[in-house]
């Protein structure tokens, strides 16, 4: 193929070829599936036994689970078609991206950067082999923003219909994507390169196309028996108790915060500064899943970027992006508050804003350095940067969790078939084919539960502080009699019969 040739294709279509691969590759190295799979599974299985109704009583989000129903009708067994389909949405997250990217920017070398970028993520890759839902609202999101940058531009219709229906499935997979759905054109406003009447237009005509998608999509679910305004309180009602905690905390809740917080004499004086100070401390757990999501790396060097003007200069197309940035800090904001915890992958969205700067970044650096004494040193500098995110991406250095399928083995081949299974953990209530509701497994068991257990009964322990602890209680231990633990020279699992004391 002539050089000619090469530089016709598409950019993109490389680094769709390499995520495919990528997540080819993350999953055959991968452990076990992680605790939200099974969830996604188990309402997947409801679906293609009982129908749609019934696996969304199971499961209220039930658009990821009903995806890898469909694509096991391909004949793949439902992990396999999660992973099928997981590679397809990430592929999608890496087509957006570099579309963005391009967007702002036609410079053949920051497109490939791009690539290069999003496919050494090191937060947003380290999900390739897990079974979250969040991936297609990632994918989604950004093929919205991709079309919502082309309608700032160009003000045509047809880019403001592909971000609704974009974000409008995106719902299919997080409920936050109403946010981005309807915040995100009000930074047509800001639009400078515009007359206000003009911004004021388009502003308006796209929130008609969004009225009217979500008029559509209402009308759809309940044609198909989806109650949405049930769904809706469902929804509601998960965090209401979250949420009037953290407005209105019991003086029982207050006392037992001050006790966490200050010990049990000074929190006697210090008890009317809990709020404060909870407070103080939710901000630093805010910043810090902020950071993760980011990663270090490109954390710190877009921090680089903006102290030395490294930066796009295109502040109109940064517009949608920044909007999106601040709708996730809101979220997250807002969703630690009430809920009192966090985890990174909520902040992914915020994440990949900042890494579409990247790119310009690490262009406008080597642009400057070239010709000039430090050309190679920053040369070496960033290579290494992109070989510690791939490594970091794509590199597990954790012990394998091996026992865990050992011990799912051990129940299926060596244990009476007529005696019931009580376990805290999903792999083994999975794997070993024992537990018919994998998918609700407590991580937590407590004494009444193995005390209800029938002789001849069968436990399966994880073993962690707070279930060691239970175990060493002799109310509980004259209930158990231990028959095999893995691995056996440092045991994390511990099988038990139920015995009666």
């Amino acid at each position: 193929m002539s050089k000619t040739s090469w530089q016709s294709i598409d950019v993109r279509l490389f680094a769709v070829a390499a995520s495919l691969l990528l997540s080819l590759f993350a999953i055959l190295t991968s452990d076990i599936p992680n605790d939200d799979a099974y969830t996604y599974i188990r309402t997947a299985d409801i679906f293609l036994e009982q129908g749609l109704g019934a696996a969304t009583e199971h499961y209220t989000w039930v658009g990821y689970s009903f995806l890898i129903g469909i694509v096991s009708k391909l004949g793949l067994p439902l992990f396999a078609a999660a992973y099928v389909l997981n590679s397809i949405l990430y592929a999608l997250i890496v087509y957006s991206f570099t579309s963005i990217v391009q967007t702002i920017e036609k410079s053949e070398a920051i497109v490939w950067l791009s690539a290069l970028i999003i496919l050494v993520y090191p937060e947003l890759n380290e999900y390739r082999d897990m079974v979250i839902r969040d991936i297609g609202f990632w994918g989604l999101a950004l093929f919205g923003l991709w079309q919502f940058i082309l309608y700032l531009q160009k003000r045509q219709l047809k880019h403001g219909i592909a971000f609704c229906l974009a974000l409008g499935l995106a719902i299919v997979f997080r409920a936050e994507a109403i946010a981005y759905l309807a915040l995100t054109p009000f930074s047509l406003l800001f639009d400078n390169s515009r007359s206000s009447v003009e911004n004021r237009k388009s502003l308006l005509r796209i929130l008609a196309v969004v009225a009217g998608f979500v008029i559509l999509g209402a009308l759809a679910l309940l044609a198909t028996g989806v109650n949405v305004f049930a769904q809706a309180l469902e929804f509601v009602s998960v965090y209401q108790p979250f949420l009037m905690n953290a407005l209105s905390p019991s003086e029982a809740a207050q006392a037992a915060m001050g006790n966490a917080i200050f010990g049990e004499y000074a929190s006697t004086f210090s008890r009317e500064y809990v709020i404060a100070v909870v407070a103080v401390g939710l901000l630093v757990v805010l910043f810090m899943t902020m950071f993760y999501a980011i990663s270090g790396p490109y954390f710190w060097l877009v921090v680089f970027g903006w102290y030395r003007n490294h930066l796009p200069k295109k502040t109109k197309e940064l517009l949608p992006i920044f909007a999106y940035f601040l709708v996730n800090t809101i979220i997250i904001l807002t969703f630690l508050y009430i809920t009192r915890y966090l985890d990174s992958r909520y902040a992914v969205i915020l994440g990949l804003m900042v890494a579409s700067l990247v790119p310009f970044v690490t262009h406008s650096i080597v642009e400057r350095n070239r010709g000039t004494g430090s050309e190679q040193v920053g040369t070496y500098v960033l290579v290494f940067f992109f070989v510690f995110c791939a490594i970091d991406s794509y590199i597990s250095f954790g012990k394998p969790k091996g026992w865990l399928l050992d011990s799912a083995t051990y129940l299926s081949d060596n244990t009476p078939a007529q005696s019931s299974v009580l376990t805290n953990n999903h792999t083994i209530a999975y794997y070993s084919g024992r537990v018919e509701d994998y998918d609700e497994v407590e991580r937590m068991l407590t004494a009444d539960a193995i005390e209800r257990m029938n002789a001849g009964d069968i436990i399966a322990i994880e073993l962690f502080y707070e279930m060691s602890r239970l175990l060493e209680d002799p109310a509980v231990s004259q209930f158990l009699s231990q028959i095999a633990t893995y691995p056996a020279d440092e045991p994390r699992v511990a099988i038990y019969s139920r015995v009666n004391p």
